[in-house]
């Protein structure tokens, strides 16, 4: 008996906090606490106004009310970077209230963003292509093309970008955006300037890696010939000659201890090209093409030595 009675006792107390809630919830003016949401959201304080906007949908029977908390809680998670519920929230909005949402096109551009965000850039501009068309003059028409910008930029497309940019600069001069613009505008122009020096040091590359293996392919058939001619020799050269071809020998051990060095250097910056490098590889062309013109001349003296040699046999 004592039992049921307890549990009678409980049962109450929980009906009576149930109605509690209940009734002070109904008592709550959601306007207000709408508006107390807005105005958490727009001091950057997202954390707060998600609480408070889901309580409004949980809780309210105002159907306008709940209807825009979804799309304010998009926007909420957005500025906590938490993506994936400000998608879920979003696509809510988008699909559910095409025609009753007071903000829906606001909620087209916000999607837009959205994607952006997600680094889906290409689905970001064709979102954002289709709110500049259908709504050509709401407030956020600016940043639509800021965003359009954004997304060219990120995909390298660096002249359609600069196309949104001038668009903001010059159309919508008391745009939120325009600084922004001017700014990608200024970094556009940097970049091209980066990679048409990417593309010099690139040609420069090219241009170094094939004389090198034009002069190896030189310095090999001149190797072989004076093998050759040194062995068609019966006898030392003149002294006056020999003289000569010493020198030339020692400018050529030189000249390679010299490049010996220099493609040591090369091999450590070949992961960092800059114009130093290329300066060396440069200075290490012409030392090779001096050591070639060393060896041609060495040649020669063979060639002559030879040619003598042959006359005195006739």
């Amino acid at each position: 008996m004592v039992n049921i009675k307890k549990i009678f006792i409980v049962l109450i107390f929980i009906s009576t906090g149930i109605f509690t809630i209940l009734y002070s919830s109904n008592l709550k003016n959601w306007n207000e606490e709408k508006a107390k949401a807005e105005k958490l959201y727009n001091s950057g304080k997202y954390d707060e106004a998600i609480i408070l906007f889901r309580e409004i949908i949980l809780s309210s029977r105002n159907e306008k009310l709940k209807i825009e908390s979804y799309f304010w809680l998009a926007k909420a998670y957005i500025g906590i970077n938490k993506l994936k519920q400000a998608e879920v929230n979003l696509e809510n909005y988008l699909k559910k209230y095409k025609t009753t949402g007071l903000n829906y096109p606001e909620a087209v551009y916000q999607k837009g963003r959205l994607l952006f965000l997600q680094e889906q850039y290409q689905a970001s501009i064709e979102q954002l292509n289709s709110f500049t068309e259908k709504y050509p003059k709401h407030k956020l028409i600016s940043n639509a093309y800021y965003w359009i910008g954004e997304c060219l930029y990120a995909l390298g497309q660096f002249d359609d970008s600069a196309y949104f940019f001038n668009i903001v600069i010059s159309k919508y001069l008391g745009s939120i955006k325009k600084e922004a613009s001017t700014y990608k505008l200024r970094l556009i122009e940097h970049k091209k300037s980066e990679l048409a020096l990417q593309n010099l040091l690139k040609w420069s590359q090219e241009q170094y890696l094939s004389a090198l293996n034009q002069f190896r392919i030189k310095e090999k058939t001149l190797q072989q010939a004076l093998e050759k001619y040194k062995k068609s020799m019966d006898k030392g050269l003149s002294s006056i000659e020999s003289e000569k071809y010493k020198k030339l020998e020692s400018e050529n051990q030189k000249l390679m201890e010299k490049i010996n060095n220099l493609e040591t250097q090369i091999k450590e910056l070949k992961d960092n090209i800059s114009d130093p490098d290329i300066a060396n590889k440069m200075k290490q062309l012409e030392l090779k093409e001096k050591l070639l013109n060393n060896k041609k001349e060495t040649l020669k003296i063979f060639e002559d030595e030879l040619r003598k040699k042959e006359k005195a046999l006739e």
